[in-house]
Protein backbone atom coordinates (compact mmCIF):
# COMPACT_ATOMS: atom_id res chain seq x y z
CA UNK A 1 0.00 0.00 0.00
CA UNK A 2 2.82 2.41 0.65
CA UNK A 3 4.48 1.44 -2.90
CA UNK A 4 1.41 2.08 -4.43
CA UNK A 5 1.20 5.50 -2.73
CA UNK A 6 4.51 6.14 -3.58
CA UNK A 7 4.06 5.69 -7.68
CA UNK A 8 0.94 7.59 -7.34
CA UNK A 9 2.51 10.72 -5.61
CA UNK A 10 5.65 10.26 -8.67
CA UNK A 11 2.95 10.79 -11.51
CA UNK A 12 1.46 13.28 -10.17
CA UNK A 13 4.40 15.60 -10.00
CA UNK A 14 5.17 14.50 -13.49
CA UNK A 15 1.90 15.79 -14.68
CA UNK A 16 2.40 19.20 -13.26
CA UNK A 17 5.64 19.33 -14.38
CA UNK A 18 5.35 22.05 -17.98
CA UNK A 19 9.03 22.13 -18.60
CA UNK A 20 9.01 19.88 -21.67
CA UNK A 21 5.65 21.43 -23.07
CA UNK A 22 7.34 24.60 -23.81
CA UNK A 23 10.49 23.32 -24.87
CA UNK A 24 8.45 21.31 -27.72
CA UNK A 25 6.15 24.39 -28.07
CA UNK A 26 9.38 26.43 -29.16
CA UNK A 27 11.03 23.47 -31.65
CA UNK A 28 7.90 23.48 -33.34
CA UNK A 29 7.24 27.06 -34.54
CA UNK A 30 10.83 27.25 -35.50
CA UNK A 31 10.25 24.27 -37.60
CA UNK A 32 7.29 25.81 -39.02
CA UNK A 33 9.10 29.06 -39.69
CA UNK A 34 11.42 27.63 -41.55
CA UNK A 35 9.58 25.98 -44.03
CA UNK A 36 7.52 29.24 -44.20
CA UNK A 37 10.66 31.16 -44.35
CA UNK A 38 12.12 28.41 -47.38
CA UNK A 39 8.90 28.58 -49.28
CA UNK A 40 8.73 32.26 -49.34
CA UNK A 41 12.76 32.74 -50.25
CA UNK A 42 11.25 30.23 -53.21
CA UNK A 43 8.36 32.19 -54.49
CA UNK A 44 10.17 35.11 -54.38
CA UNK A 45 13.09 33.72 -56.41
CA UNK A 46 10.93 32.44 -59.01
CA UNK A 47 9.43 35.37 -59.39
CA UNK A 48 12.96 37.19 -59.49
CA UNK A 49 13.67 34.79 -62.51
CA UNK A 50 10.27 35.91 -64.15
CA UNK A 51 10.97 39.24 -64.09
CA UNK A 52 14.75 39.38 -65.20
CA UNK A 53 13.63 37.06 -68.09
CA UNK A 54 10.42 39.15 -69.03
CA UNK A 55 13.00 42.10 -68.66
CA UNK A 56 16.08 40.48 -71.21
CA UNK A 57 12.84 39.44 -73.81
CA UNK A 58 11.43 43.27 -73.49
CA UNK A 59 15.33 44.26 -74.13
CA UNK A 60 15.65 41.44 -77.47
CA UNK A 61 12.07 42.48 -78.95
CA UNK A 62 13.55 46.42 -78.59
CA UNK A 63 16.76 45.31 -80.44
CA UNK A 64 14.92 43.53 -83.06
CA UNK A 65 12.65 46.03 -83.68
CA UNK A 66 15.76 48.53 -84.11
CA UNK A 67 17.09 45.89 -87.01
CA UNK A 68 13.46 46.32 -88.82
CA UNK A 69 14.01 50.02 -88.33
CA UNK A 70 17.24 50.25 -89.54
CA UNK A 71 16.12 47.73 -92.63
CA UNK A 72 13.76 50.79 -93.19
CA UNK A 73 16.33 52.87 -92.97
CA UNK A 74 18.13 50.93 -95.62
CA UNK A 75 15.28 51.41 -98.02
CA UNK A 76 15.04 55.08 -97.78
CA UNK A 77 18.48 55.33 -98.73
CA UNK A 78 18.07 52.79 -102.08
CA UNK A 79 14.47 55.17 -102.29
CA UNK A 80 16.54 57.75 -102.96
CA UNK A 81 19.21 56.70 -105.04
CA UNK A 82 16.72 55.04 -107.74
CA UNK A 83 15.01 57.37 -108.05
CA UNK A 84 17.75 60.10 -108.79
CA UNK A 85 18.94 57.17 -111.09
CA UNK A 86 16.34 57.09 -112.88
CA UNK A 87 15.88 60.95 -113.51
CA UNK A 88 19.02 61.01 -114.55
CA UNK A 89 19.73 58.64 -117.44
CA UNK A 90 23.70 58.87 -118.18
CA UNK A 91 23.88 58.40 -114.58
CA UNK A 92 22.12 55.10 -114.35
CA UNK A 93 23.86 54.07 -117.33
CA UNK A 94 26.73 54.29 -115.00
CA UNK A 95 25.79 52.75 -112.52
CA UNK A 96 23.79 49.45 -113.15
CA UNK A 97 20.65 48.45 -111.44
CA UNK A 98 22.13 44.89 -109.71
CA UNK A 99 24.95 47.07 -108.37
CA UNK A 100 23.14 49.42 -106.01
CA UNK A 101 20.47 46.60 -105.40
CA UNK A 102 23.27 44.23 -104.09
CA UNK A 103 23.48 46.43 -100.65
CA UNK A 104 20.49 45.58 -99.46
CA UNK A 105 21.50 41.82 -99.28
CA UNK A 106 24.40 42.52 -97.17
CA UNK A 107 23.39 41.21 -93.87
CA UNK A 108 24.09 43.68 -91.00
CA UNK A 109 25.83 41.96 -87.09
CA UNK A 110 26.22 43.48 -83.83
CA UNK A 111 28.47 43.65 -81.95
CA UNK A 112 30.46 44.10 -85.81
CA UNK A 113 33.18 41.19 -85.98
CA UNK A 114 36.63 42.62 -86.12
CA UNK A 115 38.82 40.62 -88.64
CA UNK A 116 42.84 40.05 -86.97
CA UNK A 117 44.33 41.98 -89.26
CA UNK A 118 42.50 44.87 -88.98
CA UNK A 119 44.09 48.23 -88.79
CA UNK A 120 43.96 50.47 -85.40
CA UNK A 121 42.21 52.96 -87.55
CA UNK A 122 39.40 50.32 -88.28
CA UNK A 123 39.27 49.18 -84.48
CA UNK A 124 38.78 52.70 -83.02
CA UNK A 125 36.36 53.87 -85.33
CA UNK A 126 34.56 50.44 -84.63
CA UNK A 127 35.23 51.28 -80.64
CA UNK A 128 33.72 54.70 -81.31
CA UNK A 129 30.53 53.08 -83.49
CA UNK A 130 29.95 50.77 -80.32
CA UNK A 131 30.28 53.65 -77.94
CA UNK A 132 27.43 55.46 -79.43
CA UNK A 133 24.93 53.22 -80.26
CA UNK A 134 22.25 52.08 -77.79
CA UNK A 135 22.28 48.32 -78.84
CA UNK A 136 22.28 46.05 -76.65
CA UNK A 137 22.82 41.77 -77.10
CA UNK A 138 23.32 40.48 -80.50
CA UNK A 139 21.81 41.51 -83.64
CA UNK A 140 21.88 39.78 -86.93
CA UNK A 141 19.33 41.02 -89.51
CA UNK A 142 19.01 40.16 -93.00
CA UNK A 143 17.19 41.40 -96.23
CA UNK A 144 15.91 39.50 -99.35
CA UNK A 145 13.57 40.07 -102.07
CA UNK A 146 10.88 37.89 -101.96
CA UNK A 147 11.19 35.34 -105.31
CA UNK A 148 7.50 34.29 -104.94
CA UNK A 149 5.09 36.19 -107.06
CA UNK A 150 1.75 33.57 -107.34
CA UNK A 151 -0.36 35.66 -105.24
CA UNK A 152 -3.92 33.76 -104.42
CA UNK A 153 -5.06 37.49 -103.29
CA UNK A 154 -5.44 38.23 -107.74
CA UNK A 155 -8.28 35.48 -107.26
CA UNK A 156 -10.87 37.55 -105.80
CA UNK A 157 -13.60 38.45 -108.05
CA UNK A 158 -15.99 41.37 -107.52
CA UNK A 159 -19.35 40.25 -106.23
CA UNK A 160 -21.46 40.48 -108.87
CA UNK A 161 -24.69 43.28 -109.29
CA UNK A 162 -27.74 42.10 -109.86
CA UNK A 163 -29.04 45.25 -112.22
CA UNK A 164 -25.95 43.64 -114.50
CA UNK A 165 -27.24 39.94 -115.72
CA UNK A 166 -24.14 40.18 -117.89
CA UNK A 167 -21.73 40.33 -115.51
CA UNK A 168 -23.94 38.00 -112.91
CA UNK A 169 -23.31 34.97 -115.54
CA UNK A 170 -19.97 35.47 -116.28
CA UNK A 171 -18.87 36.43 -112.87
CA UNK A 172 -16.52 33.25 -111.74
CA UNK A 173 -17.34 30.43 -114.11
CA UNK A 174 -15.59 27.67 -114.01
CA UNK A 175 -12.33 28.05 -116.56
CA UNK A 176 -12.91 24.45 -117.06
CA UNK A 177 -16.12 25.29 -118.74
CA UNK A 178 -14.68 28.15 -120.77
CA UNK A 179 -11.27 28.32 -122.46
CA UNK A 180 -12.05 30.56 -124.94
CA UNK A 181 -9.67 34.01 -122.91
CA UNK A 182 -6.69 31.86 -124.86
CA UNK A 183 -5.74 35.56 -126.17
CA UNK A 184 -4.23 38.76 -124.33
CA UNK A 185 -7.65 39.48 -123.07
CA UNK A 186 -7.25 37.38 -119.68
CA UNK A 187 -7.71 39.14 -116.47
CA UNK A 188 -5.19 38.96 -114.01
CA UNK A 189 -7.50 36.24 -111.74
CA UNK A 190 -7.23 34.10 -115.41
CA UNK A 191 -3.62 34.21 -115.75
CA UNK A 192 -2.71 33.40 -111.75
CA UNK A 193 -5.32 30.62 -111.40
CA UNK A 194 -3.67 29.12 -114.57
CA UNK A 195 -0.23 29.58 -113.22
CA UNK A 196 -1.44 27.91 -109.51
CA UNK A 197 -2.49 25.29 -111.38
CA UNK A 198 0.11 24.82 -113.49
CA UNK A 199 2.71 24.99 -110.51
CA UNK A 200 0.71 22.39 -108.78
CA UNK A 201 0.00 20.09 -111.12
CA UNK A 202 3.63 19.65 -111.54
CA UNK A 203 4.92 19.46 -107.85
CA UNK A 204 2.03 17.22 -107.06
CA UNK A 205 3.49 14.86 -110.28
CA UNK A 206 6.84 15.20 -109.04
CA UNK A 207 6.09 14.08 -105.45
CA UNK A 208 4.06 11.43 -106.65
CA UNK A 209 7.28 9.94 -108.44
CA UNK A 210 9.44 10.60 -105.84
CA UNK A 211 7.88 9.51 -102.70
CA UNK A 212 5.91 6.50 -102.87
CA UNK A 213 4.00 7.07 -99.42
CA UNK A 214 2.41 10.76 -100.60
CA UNK A 215 1.42 8.95 -103.71
CA UNK A 216 -0.73 6.56 -101.25
CA UNK A 217 -1.91 8.49 -98.69
CA UNK A 218 -2.87 11.40 -101.77
CA UNK A 219 -3.74 9.33 -104.77
CA UNK A 220 -6.84 11.33 -104.95
CA UNK A 221 -5.77 14.65 -104.53
CA UNK A 222 -7.20 16.65 -107.14
CA UNK A 223 -4.93 20.25 -108.15
CA UNK A 224 -8.24 21.97 -109.62
CA UNK A 225 -9.82 21.66 -106.46
CA UNK A 226 -7.06 22.84 -104.61
CA UNK A 227 -7.05 25.94 -106.71
CA UNK A 228 -11.08 26.48 -106.67
CA UNK A 229 -10.77 26.12 -102.98
CA UNK A 230 -7.87 28.93 -102.85
CA UNK A 231 -10.90 31.09 -104.63
CA UNK A 232 -13.59 30.16 -102.24
CA UNK A 233 -10.94 31.40 -99.08
CA UNK A 234 -10.34 34.63 -100.49
CA UNK A 235 -13.40 35.43 -102.43
CA UNK A 236 -17.39 36.52 -101.23
CA UNK A 237 -19.32 33.67 -101.95
CA UNK A 238 -21.79 35.58 -103.74
CA UNK A 239 -19.47 36.61 -106.39
CA UNK A 240 -18.38 32.28 -107.10
CA UNK A 241 -20.70 30.60 -110.01
CA UNK A 242 -19.10 27.14 -109.81
CA UNK A 243 -21.13 24.13 -109.40
CA UNK A 244 -18.31 22.29 -107.02
CA UNK A 245 -17.76 25.26 -104.51
CA UNK A 246 -20.90 23.51 -102.31
CA UNK A 247 -18.80 20.80 -102.30
CA UNK A 248 -16.09 22.49 -101.12
CA UNK A 249 -18.28 24.27 -98.80
CA UNK A 250 -18.96 20.81 -96.89
CA UNK A 251 -15.41 20.34 -96.45
CA UNK A 252 -15.28 23.37 -93.59
CA UNK A 253 -18.63 22.16 -92.45
CA UNK A 254 -17.28 18.61 -91.79
CA UNK A 255 -14.20 19.77 -90.47
CA UNK A 256 -15.89 22.75 -87.94
CA UNK A 257 -13.78 25.56 -89.91
CA UNK A 258 -14.59 28.76 -91.60
CA UNK A 259 -13.09 30.12 -94.30
CA UNK A 260 -12.00 33.50 -94.21
CA UNK A 261 -13.94 34.87 -97.67
CA UNK A 262 -11.15 37.75 -97.40
CA UNK A 263 -8.18 38.18 -98.79
CA UNK A 264 -5.31 36.59 -96.94
CA UNK A 265 -3.01 38.56 -94.78
CA UNK A 266 -0.48 36.12 -94.64
CA UNK A 267 1.01 32.76 -95.69
CA UNK A 268 0.64 31.37 -92.83
CA UNK A 269 -3.03 30.93 -93.42
CA UNK A 270 -2.61 28.72 -96.40
CA UNK A 271 -2.18 25.46 -92.97
CA UNK A 272 -5.53 26.88 -91.98
CA UNK A 273 -7.19 25.64 -95.67
CA UNK A 274 -9.53 22.15 -94.94
CA UNK A 275 -8.13 20.66 -98.24
CA UNK A 276 -4.89 21.39 -98.34
CA UNK A 277 -2.65 18.80 -96.44
CA UNK A 278 0.79 20.21 -95.16
CA UNK A 279 3.06 18.84 -97.27
CA UNK A 280 1.29 20.10 -100.09
CA UNK A 281 1.75 23.73 -98.48
CA UNK A 282 5.54 23.08 -97.46
CA UNK A 283 5.73 22.32 -101.28
CA UNK A 284 4.91 25.15 -103.11
CA UNK A 285 5.05 27.82 -100.11
CA UNK A 286 8.24 29.43 -101.73
CA UNK A 287 6.54 30.16 -104.49
CA UNK A 288 3.53 32.38 -103.38
CA UNK A 289 3.23 35.46 -101.77
CA UNK A 290 0.01 37.70 -100.30
CA UNK A 291 1.50 40.90 -100.90
CA UNK A 292 1.43 43.03 -104.36
CA UNK A 293 4.63 41.63 -105.88
CA UNK A 294 5.15 43.76 -108.91
CA UNK A 295 8.74 42.74 -110.22
CA UNK A 296 9.74 38.84 -110.15
CA UNK A 297 13.28 39.14 -109.18
CA UNK A 298 15.52 37.72 -111.40
CA UNK A 299 18.68 37.58 -109.12
CA UNK A 300 17.03 35.43 -106.69
CA UNK A 301 14.79 33.45 -109.40
CA UNK A 302 15.06 29.85 -107.63
CA UNK A 303 14.59 26.82 -109.81
CA UNK A 304 11.27 26.48 -109.31
CA UNK A 305 10.34 29.79 -110.64
CA UNK A 306 12.29 29.15 -113.44
CA UNK A 307 10.29 26.30 -114.15
CA UNK A 308 7.28 28.39 -113.65
CA UNK A 309 8.39 30.55 -116.05
CA UNK A 310 8.96 28.28 -119.08
CA UNK A 311 7.56 25.04 -118.41
CA UNK A 312 9.73 23.70 -121.26
CA UNK A 313 13.06 24.41 -119.46
CA UNK A 314 15.34 21.04 -119.37
CA UNK A 315 17.24 19.91 -116.50
CA UNK A 316 20.40 20.49 -118.65
CA UNK A 317 19.53 24.02 -119.22
CA UNK A 318 18.57 24.78 -115.80
CA UNK A 319 21.81 23.89 -114.72
CA UNK A 320 23.62 26.06 -117.53
CA UNK A 321 21.49 29.01 -116.13
CA UNK A 322 22.29 28.63 -112.14
CA UNK A 323 25.95 27.91 -113.16
CA UNK A 324 26.16 31.23 -115.40
CA UNK A 325 24.07 33.25 -112.21
CA UNK A 326 26.04 31.81 -109.63
CA UNK A 327 28.85 31.16 -110.83
CA UNK A 328 30.52 27.36 -111.10
CA UNK A 329 32.86 26.48 -108.01
CA UNK A 330 34.71 23.25 -109.94
CA UNK A 331 34.88 25.58 -113.48
CA UNK A 332 36.30 28.06 -111.22
CA UNK A 333 33.69 30.56 -112.83
CA UNK A 334 32.52 33.63 -110.46
CA UNK A 335 28.40 34.57 -110.17
CA UNK A 336 27.46 36.86 -112.38
CA UNK A 337 24.15 38.37 -111.07
CA UNK A 338 21.94 40.05 -114.29
CA UNK A 339 22.39 43.57 -114.31
CA UNK A 340 20.20 44.41 -116.33
CA UNK A 341 16.37 42.53 -117.70
CA UNK A 342 17.94 42.10 -121.04
CA UNK A 343 20.98 40.31 -119.81
CA UNK A 344 18.34 37.64 -118.87
CA UNK A 345 16.49 37.70 -121.82
CA UNK A 346 19.89 37.52 -123.84
CA UNK A 347 21.02 34.32 -121.89
CA UNK A 348 17.16 32.62 -121.94
CA UNK A 349 17.70 33.36 -125.97
CA UNK A 350 21.37 31.81 -125.88
CA UNK A 351 20.52 28.78 -123.40
CA UNK A 352 17.69 27.99 -126.50
CA UNK A 353 15.12 28.34 -123.42
CA UNK A 354 12.92 30.07 -125.24
CA UNK A 355 12.76 31.66 -128.44
CA UNK A 356 12.11 35.48 -129.15
CA UNK A 357 8.42 35.09 -129.65
CA UNK A 358 7.78 32.91 -126.43
CA UNK A 359 9.70 35.13 -124.39
CA UNK A 360 7.95 37.70 -125.35
CA UNK A 361 4.75 35.85 -125.14
CA UNK A 362 5.57 35.19 -121.32
CA UNK A 363 6.65 38.76 -120.82
CA UNK A 364 3.18 40.30 -122.13
CA UNK A 365 1.21 37.32 -119.67
CA UNK A 366 3.19 38.39 -116.85
CA UNK A 367 2.60 42.25 -117.53
CA UNK A 368 -0.98 41.39 -117.81
CA UNK A 369 -1.30 40.05 -113.91
CA UNK A 370 0.89 43.05 -112.92
CA UNK A 371 4.15 41.60 -112.84
CA UNK A 372 7.54 42.45 -114.82
CA UNK A 373 10.91 40.46 -114.73
CA UNK A 374 13.38 42.96 -112.84
CA UNK A 375 16.83 43.07 -110.67
CA UNK A 376 15.58 45.49 -108.60
CA UNK A 377 12.90 44.28 -106.43
CA UNK A 378 9.77 46.12 -105.03
CA UNK A 379 8.81 43.77 -101.83
CA UNK A 380 11.46 42.66 -99.51
CA UNK A 381 11.16 40.49 -96.29
CA UNK A 382 13.41 41.10 -93.25
CA UNK A 383 14.43 38.59 -90.31
CA UNK A 384 15.80 40.81 -87.11
CA UNK A 385 17.06 37.85 -84.61
CA UNK A 386 18.51 39.70 -80.98
CA UNK A 387 19.72 37.59 -78.02
CA UNK A 388 19.93 39.35 -74.99
CA UNK A 389 21.36 36.93 -72.01
CA UNK A 390 18.61 34.23 -72.20
CA UNK A 391 16.07 35.65 -74.29
CA UNK A 392 16.08 35.82 -77.99
CA UNK A 393 13.30 37.14 -80.24
CA UNK A 394 12.89 37.17 -83.83
CA UNK A 395 10.74 40.05 -86.00
CA UNK A 396 9.93 39.43 -89.41
CA UNK A 397 8.62 42.25 -91.33
CA UNK A 398 7.46 42.83 -95.08
CA UNK A 399 8.39 46.27 -96.41
CA UNK A 400 7.49 46.81 -99.85
CA UNK A 401 8.73 49.87 -101.87
CA UNK A 402 5.55 50.94 -103.48
CA UNK A 403 5.83 52.56 -107.26
CA UNK A 404 4.15 55.71 -107.72
CA UNK A 405 1.17 54.88 -110.57
CA UNK A 406 1.98 56.29 -114.01
CA UNK A 407 -0.75 58.80 -115.29
CA UNK A 408 -3.55 57.28 -117.51
CA UNK A 409 -3.15 57.53 -121.30
CA UNK A 410 -4.50 60.35 -123.07
CA UNK A 411 -8.43 59.01 -124.23
CA UNK A 412 -8.77 58.35 -128.09
CA UNK A 413 -11.55 59.47 -130.44
CA UNK A 414 -13.43 56.50 -131.64
CA UNK A 415 -11.53 54.64 -134.30
CA UNK A 416 -8.20 55.01 -132.56
CA UNK A 417 -7.49 58.34 -133.45
CA UNK A 418 -6.36 61.06 -131.01
CA UNK A 419 -8.34 63.64 -129.64
CA UNK A 420 -9.10 67.01 -131.31
CA UNK A 421 -6.36 69.30 -130.84
CA UNK A 422 -7.06 71.78 -127.68
CA UNK A 423 -6.82 75.37 -127.78
CA UNK A 424 -3.16 76.09 -127.04
CA UNK A 425 -2.43 73.65 -130.46
CA UNK A 426 -1.78 74.19 -133.72
CA UNK A 427 -5.10 72.81 -135.61
CA UNK A 428 -2.57 70.10 -136.79
CA UNK A 429 -2.31 69.03 -133.16
CA UNK A 430 1.51 68.45 -133.34
CA UNK A 431 3.07 71.86 -132.40
CA UNK A 432 2.10 73.98 -129.57
CA UNK A 433 1.35 77.72 -130.77
CA UNK A 434 4.71 80.17 -130.71
CA UNK A 435 6.23 80.70 -127.24
CA UNK A 436 4.28 77.91 -125.65
CA UNK A 437 6.28 74.82 -124.09
CA UNK A 438 4.58 71.12 -125.38
CA UNK A 439 2.58 69.90 -122.70
CA UNK A 440 4.01 67.58 -120.12
CA UNK A 441 5.13 64.37 -120.85
CA UNK A 442 3.80 64.58 -124.23
CA UNK A 443 7.49 65.47 -127.01
CA UNK A 444 7.10 67.84 -129.74
CA UNK A 445 6.12 66.29 -132.73
CA UNK A 446 4.08 63.52 -131.00
CA UNK A 447 0.80 62.78 -129.93
CA UNK A 448 1.36 60.38 -127.76
CA UNK A 449 2.87 60.98 -124.04
CA UNK A 450 6.07 59.85 -122.93
CA UNK A 451 6.24 57.55 -120.08
CA UNK A 452 7.30 59.08 -117.16
CA UNK A 453 11.05 57.76 -115.28
CA UNK A 454 9.81 54.92 -111.99
CA UNK A 455 9.63 56.96 -108.64
CA UNK A 456 9.59 54.98 -105.68
CA UNK A 457 7.83 56.06 -102.85
CA UNK A 458 8.18 55.94 -99.10
CA UNK A 459 9.06 52.17 -97.89
CA UNK A 460 6.10 50.81 -95.42
CA UNK A 461 5.86 47.61 -93.45
CA UNK A 462 3.13 45.38 -94.75
CA UNK A 463 3.58 42.68 -92.82
CA UNK A 464 4.98 42.42 -89.12
CA UNK A 465 5.29 39.05 -87.19
CA UNK A 466 7.19 38.82 -83.96
CA UNK A 467 8.18 35.12 -82.68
Amino acid sequence: MKSYLSFKRFLKAQSQDQKGMALLMVMSSIAILTYLLADFTFETKVHQIKAYNAQDRAQARLTAEAGVAFSLGKLRIYQEVRNRLEKNKNLKQMIPDGQIESVLSLPFIFPIPMGEKASNIQKNALQEFEAGTVLKGNLNVTMTQITGFLNPNLLRLPVPDPNNPNQARDQGRDRDQDRDGEGNDKTPAQIIEEKLLAMLTEEIRLKREQDNLFDQLYATLDPRLLVKELKYYVNNPEALNDPEIPEIQAIYNEAGLQARHAPMTSLDELYTLAGWPEVVVNMVKDRMTVHEVGVISLNQMTENTLRLIFPEITPLQIEEFFNYRDGDPDLGEPPRPFQSVDEFKNLILRLNIAQENQYNQRVTEFKAAGLEFGVVGQLYKVISTARYNTASVTVTAFIELPAKPQPPPPPQAPGGQNPPPRDDQDPDGDQPPPGQQPRTGQPPGQGQPQELPLELMLPRIVEYRID
